[in-house]
């Protein structure tokens, strides 16, 4: 019984180890790796440094779009196009406070706004 006791410790201790293991490797993840989201009329990423985020028109449906978007210093940042079809509006460059998550939007009047997946460092998107 002894031995049982033990055994169920060490592995519920080499579980919790591992578990928190992994969730330091995916938050140090951050600037250098691509992120990009995509719904239907929008594009949006952040590449190379993560300096900076695009968002790009791709549908010509009359709505503009937008990124949602958090930086390492600071969430809940927005950043609009409303362009047209075909363009690209950028954020400002700063590379030390990069961006860890971009989310494509669509704006839709009068209804819900269409948004694709986040894509943060390390998630595998």
């Amino acid at each position: 019984m002894f031995f049982g006791k033990t055994m169920g410790k060490v592995l519920v201790g080499g579980a919790a180890v591992l578990a928190l293991s992994g969730a330091g490797q995916a938050f140090a993840a951050g600037a250098g790796e691509s992120l990009d989201s995509t719904v239907n009329g929008a594009y949006t990423w952040s590449h190379g440094t993560n300096g900076q985020v695009a968002v790009k028109d791709t549908l010509g449906d009359g709505h503009s779009v937008y990124s949602l978007y958090d930086r390492r210093y600071n969430t809940g940042l927005r950043l609009d196009n409303s362009g047209g079809h075909g363009t690209t509006a950028y954020s400002g460059l700063d590379e030390t406070n990069y961006v860890r998550k971009v989310t494509a939007c669509v704006n839709i009047s009068l209804a819900p706004d269409r948004c694709g997946p986040d894509d943060r460092p390390g998630d595998g998107v």
